[in-house]
């Protein structure tokens, strides 16, 4: 044995360099490993009622983020509010606390095609929570609005015809969205307004799935407008107890990953067009006391 052993200069370890071509094969690598992880997490969210509801959670806080990235935040952080990458929060002057991990979403940018004929493609970006942050508090919880003026605030902004009657085709109805016309027709004298807010909720989300599909079906999509309800109902802090969630459609099920990331991504996107309209118009309405109060 040789007593005259040299340790490296520094005693540190250099990891060896990867070549061009190791490295590309190293990020096809993991960004296969994070497509499979969102494949596996879209099967896996529609076989368990609680699964999907904590999905729903996600995707109500983060509504501008894709389904993709919500169900990606579910599974990595599910308590995920306000992401940013590393040295975003940096130069904002927050400091992120010692030994948190991030975790990756998807971010897409543009690319030409061979062809000439533009395309979209992912990045991997990995942030953090600002509940992995010191020095700025975590986003506080959605304060609990007033149900009633919830719902009329969704109904002004709404880009459809609304009317008030006396009687609708349910009884139990609230309010309801007739496609034929585009016109949410909402039921006289309710009293009970947080049974009303859900339901205009509820019937805001079959209008807006309408838009967005050259031959709708209530009935298929029902279920997506039962968790566009729900969901608008979480983010706003008001009650959610009666929206039938757990009912996971057979059909749904039994789909495809690529198939049920479209579904959720419908709902998405319905979710994102509502709630883009009602914190307009409540900021329009905060800013107009703020004004008052000046005066």
């Amino acid at each position: 044995m040789t007593s005259n052993f040299k340790a490296n200069k520094g005693g540190s370890y250099s990891r060896p360099q990867l070549s061009p071509e190791e490295y590309k094969e190293k990020k096809k690598a993991e960004k296969e490993a994070v497509y499979k992880l969102l494949d596996d997490t879209a099967a896996e969210v529609v076989q368990s009622p609680e699964k999907f509801r904590g999905y729903l959670d996600v995707q109500s806080r983060m509504d501008r983020y894709t389904a993709n990235n919500a169900l990606l935040m579910y599974k990595q952080f599910p308590q995920a509010s306000q992401v940013k990458e590393f040295d975003d929060w940096i130069s904002e002057g927050v400091k992120v606390n010692k030994g948190s991990k991030t975790f990756i979403i998807l971010d897409p940018y543009e690319y030409t095609k061979k062809d000439g004929t533009p395309g979209i493609d992912f990045n991997l970006k990995r942030v953090l929570d600002v509940s992995q942050t010191s020095g700025r508090k975590p986003a506080a919880p959605t304060i609990n609005r007033d149900p009633q003026k919830l719902v009329t605030v969704m109904l002004d902004t709404a880009p459809i015809d609304v009317k008030s009657v006396d009687e609708l085709p349910y009884p139990n109805m609230g309010a309801f969205y007739k496609n034929e016309d585009q016109t949410l027709y909402v039921k006289k004298n309710i009293g009970d307004s947080v049974a009303l807010c859900q339901c205009v909720a509820q019937e805001l989300g079959h209008a807006e799935l309408s838009m967005n599909s050259e031959a709708y079906s209530r009935r298929d999509m029902g279920f997506q407008a039962v968790c566009i309800g729900y969901m608008l109902c979480k983010k706003y802090g008001v009650d959610t107890q009666n929206f039938a969630i757990d009912r996971i459609p057979d059909e749904l099920k039994n789909k495809e990953p690529k198939e049920i990331k479209a579904e959720l991504g419908k709902g998405q996107k319905a979710l994102k067009e509502i709630v883009s309209r009602v914190s307009d118009e409540l900021y329009r309405q905060k800013q107009e006391r703020s004004k008052e109060q000046e005066r």
